[in-house]
């Protein structure tokens, strides 16, 4: 028993020793690995980055850069520049400095203004002070005239005219420096009534959003202002492009970012355009009154009132006014690829849709949205007071893009 005992304590040692050993060595291993994790992961994220690039590259190449450019800095005529300021600039470099040249003027005119009423009250005053030698002395003509003069003579005294005048003609430096600023900014090709291209056109998204959503469904109304449309190249909106690959290509225009931020519009071959040529922002309900809410759909369908507008503004709005933020991709309302031909083959169909044109079908989906829900769609989720924000000519002109949508 004895012996037994003896040989049993150290074995029992040993095993304990052993299994500490390997706790402390398993809580070393995993406190390493945690350490090392953000790291590790960090790669991990650059090697993934970097072959998305690659792709991305691959795929502008052979789809893209026929019209953009292999450098993305577009082609005159045909295409805009990706490589482009514009598109990644928070502001506008000349209008920034076009609304500082503005402020300051503003501001020294308004210095001025006080000074040329500093100088009409003292004609003023001398006048009046004049004309008191022709009043009968204790008239009320006197009593008058005396208390315009204490109101003026106020006003002369607590007015400093040469501060005001010091401060009038730092404004002018300032306005002579601040419009040298805006003409060396005008000669790189800055144009100081052009926002840059997300502003420009309404986007609220992400950037990545935007030049997803333009990749994914195109755009199918610019043959209007370019010589060709941009087609679909998302799956999603009836391209050739799987989803990861349009991953792969924005990331791929995204990655000109460091490089176009530090380029003028001379630096690129060919600037955004807008409908009509104009590089203003798109207005709504711009030339007449809101249509309301309680509009008559299937009136102003039958007496023609919803054909004839212009599908590219209609593309324009579509964008500013942010239809394009839940329907390009077709999560929260029915994606826009393909919308006219589901209009016809499908939603027309509809018992509560009988008799319904598809004119009048797309204005009642914008000023009553609920009148029709879509299949796996749900009430309420779209806005419920377009009929309070746009007009007619808004209503035609997103019927006439939305019927280019087949």
């Amino acid at each position: 028993m004895l012996k037994a005992g003896r040989v049993l304590i150290p074995n029992f040692q040993n095993r304990l020793l052993v299994a500490i050993s390997a706790f402390v060595g398993m809580l070393l291993l995993v406190g390493w690995v945690a350490i090392n994790e953000p790291a590790r992961m960090e790669v991990f994220t650059q090697q993934y980055h970097g072959r998305s690039l690659e792709a991305g590259a691959e795929l502008f190449m052979n789809n893209c850069s026929t019209c953009h450019g292999v450098d993305g800095k577009g082609t005159l005529g045909k295409a805009p520049a990706l490589n482009n300021p514009m598109l990644f600039l928070n502001d506008n470099p000349a209008q920034v400095a076009s609304q500082k040249v503005d402020d300051l003027k503003s501001a020294q005119a308004s210095l001025q203004g006080e000074i040329d009423t500093y100088q009409q009250n003292v004609l003023t005053f001398a006048a009046i002070t004049k004309q008191l030698k022709t009043v009968k002395p204790g008239s009320d003509d006197e009593k008058k005239l005396q208390t315009q003069l204490q109101s003026l003579t106020a006003q002369i005294s607590n007015f400093d005219l040469a501060k005001t005048q010091e401060q009038v003609d730092a404004y002018i430096s300032q306005i002579n420096t601040a419009q040298g600023n805006l003409t060396a900014f005008t000669a790189k090709g800055w144009d100081p009534t052009r926002r840059v291209r997300l502003k420009e056109v309404g986007w609220a998204g992400t950037i990545d959003s935007y030049v997803a959503s333009t990749v994914i469904s195109g755009r199918p109304v610019s043959s209007l202002y370019w010589p060709q449309a941009m087609p679909a190249w998302g799956s999603q909106g009836g391209g050739p492009l799987r989803p990861d690959d349009i991953d792969n290509l924005v990331n791929y225009v995204l990655n000109f970012k460091d490089t176009a931020v530090q380029l003028t519009p001379n630096d690129v071959n060919q600037q955004f355009k807008l409908p009509g040529g104009g590089g203003g922002d798109v207005k709504v309900n711009a030339s007449g009154q809101p249509v309301g809410t309680t509009a008559d759909t299937k009136k102003l369908a039958a007496d023609g009132k919803l054909t004839g507008g212009d599908a590219a503004l209609g593309l324009a709005k579509y964008t500013s006014i942010g239809c394009a933020g839940c329907h390009v991709a077709g999560i929260t309302g029915p994606i826009t690829a393909g919308t006219y031909t589901r209009i016809v083959n499908e939603r027309l169909k509809a018992p509560e849709n009988a008799g319904k044109t598809p004119e009048e079908y797309i204005a009642e989906s914008i000023i009553h949205p609920n009148a029709y829900i879509a299949p796996t769609f749900a009430a309420g989720v779209m806005p419920q007071d377009w009929g309070t924000k746009l007009d007619l000519k808004d209503i035609q002109d997103l019927i006439a893009y939305l019927e280019t949508q087949k």
